[in-house]
């Protein structure tokens, strides 16, 4: 089928859980047979995107938030006449939102990709209640509304998400589908010469790393996995926790390392490249994710059991539900800097049995591969375009 698609930036240019998704997903959506016409912004910088995305912006330079949105709308205004769209999935409602009915075929269904509640999120990162937070705040919910009220369908990565979007938004369960995301399993696999990998990036012998990945921001929890660093520390010399990611939160998270004492036990790499990514979690002893909220569906975490190594999480949002029936053991209690302490020492002096490597990748191999859901995505869209049909028919 013909599909449609904007998301909002592109992986290599801006990384993140959403510009991963899209590129993987644009990428096994052509492989499962799908002419794809996707579009994406960068600002206007070249990127390492494929034929079938398409940079919105035509010049360099910072652009507003209007000129994105604008640009969108021109750009699915102005794509090819030979080429007509069966089906329109926006993935981030802001890009989506001045694409109206009025810009698309007559009768073609609208199926969202809903990633995360974007109003929220803004909040949760402010910290505050101030009447311009406030303001900015219900700005982005009717963007969010306006979107979403003219979707027949909607995709969630993870129940929790679904549940956001009935309870925050007042979708209807029977319009929402729960598809869980999944990774690209040739790049994400383990290694084949792990030791060597963990020489190169600077392990003794002794050290037990863990690794996290992750927006430096607030909700991610990274000031309390740093505080519970200062316990693990105690119990267990050899710790050494590498932070990856970048943020407005950095400072403050190096200062708090510094204050504690922690520079010979955690170390900040900054931004990484795709495949750095890939080597940091074979390395790594497990990966940690301590988000506190808003986790939607935890790439991460499936990135990392890809490559073979154990994710500890906090029981928030997807997390939970790609860990708990997995192995349970895996989850911290709650997402304080003492439980986080607690299940770290215990797992590093083998006090908590944990899954081996290859256990980690089968779990993914069987559950969140691509292709599975190519297929699932594939029917929700077919079954939109049927039910849209009728409709017009009538």
């Amino acid at each position: 089928m013909n599909i449609l698609t904007t998301g909002m930036g592109w992986i290599d240019h801006t990384p993140g859980g959403l510009n991963r998704y899209f590129a993987d997903y644009v990428k096994a959506m052509t492989q499962q047979g799908h002419s794809i016409r996707a579009y994406i912004t960068a600002g206007g910088e070249k990127t390492s995107a494929p034929e079938y995305v398409e940079e919105v912006l035509r010049e360099q330079g910072r652009k507003g938030t209007l000129d994105r949105v604008r640009a969108f709308r021109q750009a699915v205004g102005s794509r090819d006449s030979r080429w007509t769209p069966q089906v329109y999935n926006p993935h981030f409602a802001l890009y989506a939102s001045l694409i109206g009915r009025g810009q698309l075929p007559r009768g073609i269904p609208i199926v969202t990709h809903f990633h995360g509640p974007w109003a929220r999120e803004s909040m949760v990162e402010d910290r505050g209640a101030s009447s311009g937070q406030q303001i900015r705040y219900r700005m982005k919910k009717t963007v969010e509304k306006l979107a979403y009220n003219r979707s027949d369908k909607f995709v969630v990565l993870s129940g929790y998400f679904q549940t956001v979007l009935e309870q925050e938004y007042g979708v209807a369960s029977d319009r929402i589908h729960r598809i869980p995301g999944a990774v690209d399993t040739d790049r994400f696999r383990p290694a084949d010469n792990r030791e060597q990998i963990r020489r190169e990036l600077g392990f003794a012998d002794g050290d037990r790393v863990l690794f996290c990945i992750r927006r430096l921001v607030r909700r991610m929890g990274i000031d309390r996995l740093i505080r519970a660093m200062a316990k693990v520390k105690s119990d267990v010399p050899g710790a050494k926790l590498v932070i990856a990611g970048d943020g407005t939160m950095r400072s403050e998270l190096e200062r708090l390392t510094a204050e504690l004492g922690l520079g010979d036990s955690v170390r900040f790499v900054g931004r990484v490249s795709n495949e750095d990514l890939v080597r940091w979690y074979q390395a790594a002893d497990f990966s940690i994710v301590p988000t506190v909220t808003l986790e939607g569906f935890g790439l991460v975490t499936v990135e990392s059991l890809a490559c073979g190594t154990p994710v500890l999480g906090t029981p928030n949002g997807g997390t939970k539900e790609i860990l708990e029936p997995f192995h349970p053991e895996l989850l911290f209690r709650d997402d304080s800097p003492e439980a986080l302490a607690y299940t770290i020492s215990a797992v590093l002096r083998g006090n908590v049995v944990v899954p081996d490597r290859a256990s980690c990748r089968e779990h993914v191999m069987q559950r969140y591969t691509w292709q599975q859901v190519a297929r699932t995505v594939t029917g929700v869209l077919e079954q939109a375009i049927g039910e849209r049909h009728k409709r017009v028919v009538r």
